[in-house]
């Protein structure tokens, strides 16, 4: 028996994950295995990281896999994904984690930088969603995406990443309108601040104004929004919906 639980016969859930090998995503991995689900996940730069996943999840068997792949090139997407549909048949849930930061002020982006943003970000979700759609509308299943808190207030320094963001709602939004009737659901979830690489190298005094933010003056746990995700893969009728999972007061969408 594996560490999920599952016997020789037993057909788990499956979950899609780009970006599975650190910080959010290595711990959605983590909470998805340990319930029994399969996990078929993706890495793009980081084979230090990489390595540590497969060793970590080596336990689990054919319950997971890890791919590199870039998420924001839609022929890489659509060869795992295809790869892994031949291997395991269709997911329930599609998750589209991988990212990364641009920390610079518009006049200082450059036009590159800028599409690469939107490349990942944006560019990954609608990869995703395409390579998974026709499967998912034939036996049912889940995107969703992690935006930020930025997508709604917006960010000094981050416009393209604010941006990019922001767009993955109203991308959301609209593959929930669409393909709804074919019981395809659509969700964003804003999954807070957290020490991760993509908030490593912050000062101590602008972790400090973060955590001011929070009516609690505390941030979520990894924990906490992996066990968020175990909820959301297991609903039926929600969808179109932004999820925030901090105790900040975002801006409006």
């Amino acid at each position: 028996m594996s560490p999920g639980g599952l016997t020789m016969g037993d057909k788990p859930g499956l979950v899609l994950l780009t970006g599975g090998t650190r910080g959010i995503g290595r711990a959605l991995a983590r909470a998805f295995l340990a319930t029994g689900r399969a996990v078929a996940a993706t890495w793009h730069a980081d084979e230090i990281a990489a390595q540590g996943t497969r060793e970590e999840f080596e336990p689990y068997g054919l319950s997971f896999s890890l791919t590199r792949c870039d998420a924001a090139d839609p022929a890489a997407v659509r060869n795992w994904v295809s790869a892994v549909l031949q291997a395991q048949g269709p997911p329930d849930c599609a998750i589209h984690n991988a990212g990364s930061t641009l920390n610079a002020r518009l006049a200082q982006t450059e036009e590159a930088d800028w599409d690469a943003a939107m490349a990942l970000h944006l560019g990954g979700a609608k990869n995703l969603v395409q390579a998974c759609l026709r499967p998912m509308m034939k036996a049912g299943g889940q995107f969703i995406f992690l935006s930020s808190v930025v997508a709604t207030t917006g960010n000094i320094g981050q416009p393209a990443y604010s941006a990019a963001k922001a767009a993955v709602v109203g991308f959301s939004r609209s593959v929930a309108r669409e393909y709804g009737a074919r019981r395809v659901r659509a969700n964003v979830v804003l999954p807070g601040f957290h020490l991760t690489r993509l908030s490593e190298g912050l000062a101590p005094n602008a972790l400090e104004a973060i955590r001011s933010r929070h009516l609690l003056a505390e941030s979520t746990s990894l924990e906490e929004v992996a066990g968020f995700f175990l909820w959301l893969a297991t609903t039926q009728t929600i969808s179109g919906q932004i999820f925030n999972l901090d105790s900040r007061l975002p801006g409006y969408l």
